[in-house]
């Protein structure tokens, strides 16, 4: 495992200034009089922009737009692309206009199709975002328009398919890249709003306790103890498989450094899905009672045998118990909509599963932070296959 030092050092946006930035930008939003040029010295943060208009009508677009709609976990809808271009403001010295345009507006043919705006905000939508396309001029409104549709998935395409199509373009369009690796980290971190108490625990010191401590008695969290209703869970452990795909490919087709920023932003994808699941891990470990934390404890040394043989760096048909692979084959990859939206509530509703799944997630982002040519096995251009038949040690 890496050094904890190092891997702060690599950490981009830690889970409290997420946490923080967040707060701030809601904030300034809930304000009866909103100020647009605090908010928006608050996204660019230490950017300097020499396009300020451009984004102004940004703001006020993704606001009428998405009016007082709220995401699956709870917070406001226009807090994400508002978070996804503050991140990307906070990790490259100096941003350009098509950057931070489609941060914000990243989600535009996605989330935004005139019948999604509420009706009454209708006209002035279209009118701001006309006036949008003029202002940045000709040149500048097709770039836009090419890298908004670009990052945008189609209807029945599966994501795999959507990240090779966008991943194919971003030698010519790295900001395309940056956009997306944005928009991961902060669908990443966006469920930790609900479990700031958390922090203050280790999660390598009471897996130590837990595997080697005969006194023991568990994650004494209760005052925090939030384990996600399943709804919340699957959408957790969605964001964690989209994230072993998409920086498996960028490994794959050798596009997790054609920059500084793409670098950065991996590394911090990384470890932010290494905090989450941490996190879950330790909840779940607070739910055991102490009468079976024997049981966990078992459960544990079975995944560290299975991560060390092959589980966490291969895609595999699992011979015997359960495999992360066998997730990725059936119920992630290829599966869409409802029926992905179903398999993830099976698999976060079976515990003893879900402890696996959850530790071998810890090992395969700890590879990517550790080895700078790792990427999982099985995982190509083509799509996701298993490449071997897992079985554990005699």
């Amino acid at each position: 495992m890496m050094h904890p030092s190092v891997e702060s050092s690599r950490e981009l946006v830690p889970v409290e200034h997420f946490m923080n930035l967040s707060a701030e930008i809601n904030y300034h939003l809930s304000a009866e009089v909103p100020r647009e040029q605090a908010l928006l010295a608050l996204v660019a943060g230490p950017a300097r922009l020499e396009f300020e208009e451009p984004l102004r009508l940004a703001m006020r677009i993704i606001r009428l737009g998405y009016a007082d709609t709220r995401r699956k976990i709870g917070p406001l809808a226009v807090l994400h692309p508002l978070r996804t271009a503050s991140l990307l403001a906070r990790c490259m010295p100096h941003p350009d206009i098509l950057d931070l345009l489609g941060a914000m507006l990243h989600d535009k043919h996605e989330d935004l199709p005139q019948e999604a705006v509420p009706e009454q905000n209708r006209d002035e939508f279209d009118r701001l975002f006309n006036l949008l396309l003029e202002n940045i001029g000709a040149e500048h409104q097709w770039y836009l328009g090419e890298r908004l549709a670009l990052l945008t998935r189609e209807p029945r395409m599966t994501y795999h398919e959507y990240l090779v199509r966008l991943l194919d373009q971003s030698d010519r369009m790295p900001d395309l890249l940056h956009v997306k690796l944005a928009d991961r980290l902060d669908n990443t971190l966006d469920h930790h709003i609900h479990r700031p108490g958390v922090l203050r625990y280790n999660f390598y010191r009471n897996l130590f306790d837990l595997l080697f401590v005969s006194v023991y008695r568990g994650v004494n969290i209760r005052q925090y103890h939030f384990l996600p209703e399943p709804e919340e869970g699957a959408l957790l452990l969605a964001q964690l498989f989209k994230n072993a795909l998409f920086l498996s490919l960028m490994r794959v087709l050798k596009r997790d450094r054609i920059d500084e920023t793409s670098r950065r932003l991996f590394d911090a994808i990384a470890i932010a899905s290494i905090r989450e699941a941490q996190w879950l891990a330790l909840e779940l470990i607070a739910s055991v009672g102490q009468d079976k934390l024997p049981e966990l404890r078992r459960r544990i040394v079975e995944t560290m045998d299975y991560c060390y043989h092959g589980g966490a760096t291969q895609v595999h048909e699992a011979s015997v118990g359960p495999g992360v692979a066998g997730v990725f084959l059936e119920r992630f990859t290829y599966a869409l909509g409802e029926d992905r939206r179903n398999a993830m509530i099976e698999l976060y509703r079976d515990k003893d599963y879900l402890a696996t799944v959850i530790i071998t997630f810890i090992a395969t982002f700890s590879a990517f932070l550790n080895d700078s040519e790792f990427a999982l096995e099985g995982i190509d251009r083509e799509g996701v296959h298993a490449v071997g038949v897992w079985t554990p040690r005699s």
